[in-house]
């Protein structure tokens, strides 16, 4: 076998044992929590022993923050995969939509990215809370923002974020009407309708001559 192929091949390898030992990393958190998990569960259920997991990633708590972030990451990439209304108000919407649907697509992931015990900040988990400020930040730039910038995206992600959690632990259905009212009721009071900001500046307008 040519050296680049041998090499190709090692590497090709190396990744394989990498990602299974994260997807046992991310059952086994997602079941028990980081207290709970133990290298030894995640040998057996990846078939490696524990020496290969610190060779790859450290420690137990290194290979907790890595599962944490790919989940992050793809949670993020599922977002861009999909082109957003070109209203801002609507992306808002959108973006609380596709929050919740991820959420309930994938459980096991969104269990470990928030019920954390001791939740440390991601590179991942803060582009994708940056995603959904520049959203916010969107809708300011158009001037239909009623509230500060910062303050209308944390609103924005407590009550998706509350919402998907009682709907991955199963208390209501994602067709329940509340869903819908509770964001068309966020969105009501962080925005304004466009044509509120025009009567607005018709009237500081008329108010200058």
């Amino acid at each position: 076998m040519p050296a680049r192929a041998a090499v190709r091949s090692r590497d090709l390898e190396s990744e394989a044992t990498r990602r299974a030992i994260l997807d046992a990393a991310e059952t086994l958190l997602a079941a028990g929590g980081e207290e709970r998990l133990s290298i030894r569960e995640v040998c057996a259920r990846a078939g490696v022993t524990a020496p290969t997991i610190y060779h790859h990633f450290g420690d137990k708590r290194a290979l907790v923050d890595r599962a944490v972030e790919d989940c992050f990451a793809e949670f993020d990439a599922a977002l861009t995969r999909r082109a957003a209304p070109s209203d801002p108000v609507e992306a808002l919407a959108w973006a609380f939509d596709r929050y919740v649907e991820y959420g309930l697509a994938h459980p096991t992931h969104y269990r470990l990215m928030f019920q954390r015990s001791a939740p440390r900040p991601t590179a991942a988990g803060l582009a994708a809370y940056d995603r959904l400020r520049r959203i916010v930040r969107a809708v300011a730039d158009a001037g239909r923002l009623t509230t500060p910038i910062e303050i209308a995206t944390r609103a924005c992600w407590c009550t998706q974020h509350g919402v998907t959690s009682l709907l991955v632990a199963g208390y209501f259905d994602r067709d329940d009407p509340a869903v819908a009212l509770v964001r068309d009721a966020l969105i009501a009071h962080v925005t304004q309708p466009a044509l509120a900001r025009a009567r607005r500046a018709r009237g500081q307008r008329r108010s200058r001559t």
